[in-house]
């Protein structure tokens, strides 16, 4: 296929879109939320982390910074409800950390 040929709509980044995604999460967005937000696809954002160095450290920064928010919140919380729900976030957004470790007593 030649580049004539090439099937797709052109890119639409720009070095200010890491910038972007990285204010998104570290408001609590996961980067699916964020790439809504920016109305874009998953997979482009996941095809610009491959392509561009800069906009995969803006969306590591950015996950880091959603889990020091998430994190503040949870602790920050006088409602059960809240802190489980927080819980369940960060299970999800920093599972290597947050992850139950199997050494917990089922009891």
């Amino acid at each position: 296929m030649t580049n004539k040929a090439r099937r797709g709509r052109p890119t639409n980044y720009s070095p200010e879109i890491g910038n972007v995604v990285y204010r998104l999460m570290s408001q609590g967005l996961s980067l699916t939320a964020a790439a809504g937000v920016m109305d874009i696809a998953r997979a482009t954002v996941h095809n610009w982390m491959k392509r561009y160095p800069e906009f995969l450290d803006s969306v590591e920064r950015g996950q880091a910074a959603r889990v020091y928010r998430l994190e503040t919140d949870m602790l920050n919380a006088d409602q059960a409800h809240i802190v489980h729900a927080r819980r369940f976030a960060l299970v999800n957004a920093a599972p290597a950390e947050w992850r139950r470790s199997g050494l917990e007593s089922t009891a």
